[in-house]
């Protein structure tokens, strides 16, 4: 099974032949028969490197063919995410992720994911150790601003103002 990295040390996008995968069901990521392997790096472990879009479209079209099983055996998924429909972003008839979005509007949301530190729920943190989330998260609105792309921004607080007390003992002589 192929799968598509970016390195985090000479920023290089690569396929990388990583075997069968597996899903240990005491960790959370998964496991690669083969090793990762940088063209330009050499040997990258799963905390150098990053999935890209299409990376972790590759890795979800391999997690939801196990369905039953915990070995994936390398046939070709092609498929973004199973069924097709109106994206609920875009409006367009595409193939849909199980959150009902195209792959545009997947990884939109991942991005506005990132920006709000929603690490939890961000595809593109999975795997990324602590210490680099906000460096990620620069390199994020570096490449593709700061500006929300599919969620609503978070409303900002309206301060009220106070009324001054001197206009409060003008309101009470005026009666």
């Amino acid at each position: 099974m192929e799968i598509n990295f970016e390195c985090i040390n000479c920023r290089i996008e690569f396929d990388c032949d990583v075997g069968l995968v597996t899903l240990p069901e005491d960790s959370l990521r998964p496991h690669f028969e083969n090793e990762i392997v940088c063209p330009s790096c050499g040997k990258r472990s799963m905390d150098e490197v990053l999935l890209t879009e299409l990376g972790q479209s590759q890795l979800t079209s391999v997690t939801l063919a196990m369905e039953d099983s915990n070995v994936y055996d390398g046939g070709l998924i092609n498929d973004f995410g199973g069924f097709e429909g109106e994206c609920q972003g875009c409006d367009t008839i595409q193939e849909l992720n199980d959150l009902v979005l195209c792959g545009t509007c997947a990884s939109k949301l991942d991005r506005d994911l990132i920006r709000q530190r929603d690490w939890d729920y961000s595809s593109l943190a999975y795997g990324c150790p602590e210490e680099k989330l906000e460096d990620l998260r620069t390199d994020i609105i570096k490449h593709y601003g700061k500006k929300y792309e599919l969620i609503a921004p978070p409303k900002e607080k309206v301060k009220k103002k106070k009324k001054s007390r001197v206009k409060m003992k003008n309101r009470g002589k005026r009666r």
